[in-house]
């Protein structure tokens, strides 16, 4: 979409080396997250068709784009524009793509890459059922369905070595039209078999269940009850990676994030949009003030200004 970084090409790379550097130079970390869109793009967007493990139009024929397309003021809905279906070559293909951007971060500095598969994303298309009605041996089962990922994961880790790699997974997320069933059989089967291939993961990182994009916790509660996983946590996940970190994101703050590493519940917790509105996230954690909110409005851009409310907030002591 408009304002999303790309990592295709030497000038792509010479503008995340200055972030990787700057990062660097204030003691930090971080990771390039690599992200496919699939089918929940249109083409007037990409120039060429959205992509998908099979070519399964959108099931809301009213739910559109995020921006409408460039030069225009209207919004297009996915429905329009079905995706097509992915071969095995195309397949192989995209999996190359990921290896070449993953060695791209890797060579100006990045510290590590994470695949993203969640969100309804490419490989999250692939492990949902509503989705991914394919026959071959990328679907048709909970296991086939894994397939892409294991590749995926597989590939790039040879890459750039397993220890640098990490994944985003979302198992009870409904973004993009993840409307899959088999939750528990499809990822538990996705974790065994990374844990087993990839035992030196650099970690991994999972949404809780309750927390969506699109929904409210009620709302979320409700689609829960309807697959009989209400009380469903991320436990068995967090048992099957053992010693693999594991870091959780979705609704963590300043008031819910006390004793929750101390306890070993979870390796890490991950912050997003309370990110946004506090520089100096981790100094106001450790001193315990309150965070600054965010607005909403100005997540995902761009903007004619896009300073405000992304660059410009104060950190506690120029308040």
């Amino acid at each position: 979409m408009p304002g999303v970084p790309g990592l295709f090409n030497s000038e792509q790379a010479a503008g995340w080396k200055r972030v990787v550097n700057a990062v660097h130079a204030k003691g930090g970390i971080i990771f390039c997250q690599l992200w496919h869109a699939g089918r929940a793009t249109i083409p007037q967007m990409t120039g060429s068709p959205a992509v998908c493990p099979s070519a399964s139009v959108w099931d809301s024929p009213t739910e559109c784009y995020s921006h409408p397309p460039v030069g225009s003021t209207q919004s297009v809905p996915y429905a329009n524009h079905p995706p097509i279906e992915m071969t095995v070559g195309h397949i192989k293909q995209t999996i190359d793509d990921y290896c070449i951007a993953a060695k791209t971060a890797m060579d100006i500095g990045f510290d590590g890459v994470e695949i993203h598969g969640g969100n309804g994303y490419l490989p999250e298309q692939f492990l949902s059922s509503n989705i991914n009605k394919r026959d071959d041996a990328y679907g048709g089962t909970p296991e086939k369905r894994c397939q892409f990922v294991f590749d995926l994961m597989e590939q790039v880790a040879k890459t750039i070595g397993e220890q640098n790699l990490a994944i985003r997974l979302s198992p009870f997320g409904m973004f993009n039209q993840a409307r899959g069933e088999q939750r528990i059989e499809t990822w538990t089967h996705l974790c065994e078999g990374l844990k087993k291939t990839l035992p030196s993961l650099s970690y991994v990182s999972f949404i809780e269940p309750r927390y969506e994009q699109i929904f409210g916790a009620d709302e979320k509660d409700k689609f829960l009850e309807s697959w009989g996983l209400l009380d469903v946590t991320l436990d068995r996940f967090r048992q099957i990676f053992g010693s693999t970190p594991f870091f959780s994101a979705g609704g963590w703050d300043d008031q819910n994030s006390w004793g929750v590493v101390e306890s070993g519940k979870y390796d890490a917790l991950l912050y997003g949009r309370y990110f946004t509105s506090n520089p100096d996230l981790v100094h106001r954690l450790k001193e315990k003030i309150p965070m600054a909110p965010y607005d909403r409005t100005r997540f995902y851009g761009p903007f004619e200004d896009n300073t405000f409310h992304y660059t410009d907030y104060p950190t506690v002591d120029k308040n």
